[in-house]
């Protein structure tokens, strides 16, 4: 479980990119990330978020977006990234 407290542009992707790492490193089979206070996403998120799938996907692993809204969600949506990483919702 890991909260993002930025939105992800290349600004702060740059800074979150060894943390994102650093769950590679872990051993949990499902990481959530907490999309909660992302307002808002970019192409460098986007990717930096497909990367961190398809690795953990690699390595039999699981990836979830938890309390995707607003723009975040508009884009993801539009470039079908929920059709690859569920969103889930809190409960």
């Amino acid at each position: 479980y890991f909260v993002i407290n930025s939105d992800l542009d290349s600004k702060h992707v740059a800074v979150l990119k060894p943390k994102l790492e650093a769950l590679l490193d872990g051993n949990g089979q499902h990481i959530i990330l907490d999309f909660s206070a992302v307002e808002f996403i970019d192409s460098t998120g986007i990717g930096a978020i497909v990367f961190l799938f398809k690795r953990l996907t690699s390595q039999k692993r699981k990836l979830s977006l938890l309390s995707v809204s607003g723009q975040p969600h508009k884009l993801m949506t539009m470039l079908r990234v929920n059709n690859a990483i569920p969103f889930i919702e809190k409960a």
